[in-house]
């Protein structure tokens, strides 16, 4: 089965804990999960819809999936 793209997220963790996501339409790094962690310090304060936030200078990781839509 193919499904159709309709973007990406990205997942925002702290210690093993996720503290929120942001939904982008195009990658912005080649692997795709597990293998395609990021490792940051926050430049600024990162502020999600659910309210919670990754103070300036805090340690997080992000990591990317597929939003998959309508079976092709």
């Amino acid at each position: 089965m193919n499904f159709e793209d309709i973007g990406y997220f990205v997942e925002y963790i702290i210690d093993t804990k996720c503290i929120g996501t942001k939904i982008i339409s195009e990658p912005d790094r080649e692997q795709i999960g597990y293998y395609g962690r990021i490792d940051a310090v926050a430049e600024e304060d990162i502020i999600f819809k659910n309210k919670k936030r990754i103070k300036k200078g805090q340690a997080y990781f992000t990591r990317m999936y597929p939003l998959c839509g309508k079976k092709i």
